[in-house]
């Protein structure tokens, strides 16, 4: 094999993809025609020049595969950010929803309107619940003290203060448990709304009686016990929010102090709504 044939040899590749310079391209052509040898090393045939038709179709090939996946791209990111929202909304809407359970509960209880119950189900904004736990701040004394202790350890007349609890006042420990009992309890806040003037709470408050004579035995009939109840309350003029109605679950039966008022009273009917005065 001559000299020149290596040479050639070497060029083809870059000769056949027409990336050599015109002189170098013109000595590999005319040893090709000269050396069967070397043309028949190489099929004798070159590539094609590579035409501008040729770009712009190959241009035009890769710009519709750039659109399939800017394509993709979208809907996958489309797809991404509406799962997104969707569990956002969804841990959203959990956290503002109470159990489906309360709404089963109060179901026998006629005295709700469908207001009321979703105003259950949705447990109220922030602004809401703020308000609503000032409301409950003031719930202890009434829970802990029979009426007259209220009276006696709030310095305010006995009208200021019926005004100031409204219906929260029949929560007070009964006479009839004076110095007998000692009552513990908890409350928990469900839902808060409030609009203008007018406000609803829901809670729900347990509470134990213990007989103070028998080594804290709990107490005769007063085991304990959870209620559901609605509080509706309405706005003073100084801004403070007065509990004006109670209305209690049926299903749960009644609070303890109008339940032992009643008693004492000997009467048997037992009221559900309590209303301030």
């Amino acid at each position: 094999m001559k000299h020149e044939c290596h040479i050639v040899r070497d060029l083809m590749p870059l000769y056949t993809e027409h990336m050599l310079s015109d002189e170098s391209a013109a000595f590999v052509k005319a040893h090709l025609e000269t050396c069967e040898e070397c043309r028949g090393a190489y099929g004798g045939e070159e590539k094609p020049p590579v035409t501008e038709a040729d770009t712009a179709q190959q241009r035009a090939g890769e710009a519709g595969v750039l659109r399939t996946l800017k394509k993709k791209l979208r809907k996958q990111t489309w797809c991404a950010i509406i799962i997104t929202v969707a569990v956002v909304l969804l841990v959203t809407l959990m956290l503002r929803l109470n159990s489906i359970d309360y709404l089963a509960d109060i179901s026998a209880t006629k005295e709700y309107t469908l207001s009321d119950r979703m105003a259950l189900l949705f447990k109220g904004g922030i602004s809401d619940r703020a308000t609503a736990l000032s409301v409950l701040n003031s719930v202890h004394i009434v829970f802990e003290n029979k009426e007259e202790d209220v009276y006696s350890k709030m310095a305010m007349s006995r009208e200021e203060i019926s005004y100031y609890f409204g219906a929260l006042m029949n929560y007070c420990v009964p006479e009839v448990f004076d110095g007998e009992i000692l009552t513990t309890y908890h409350i928990d806040l469900l839902s808060a709304h409030f609009d203008g003037s007018s406000g609803k709470m829901w809670v729900k408050y347990g509470y134990s009686h213990f007989d103070k004579t028998h080594d804290l035995r709990q107490y005769d009939g007063t085991g304990a016990i959870d209620h559901i109840a609605l509080w509706k309350l309405e706005k003073r003029d100084d801004g403070y929010w007065r509990v004006v109605e109670i209305v209690n679950n049926m299903e749960l039966g009644c609070i303890y102090s109008e339940w032992y008022k009643d008693y004492a009273r000997g009467d048997t009917e037992l009221n559900m709504s309590w209303y301030a005065d």
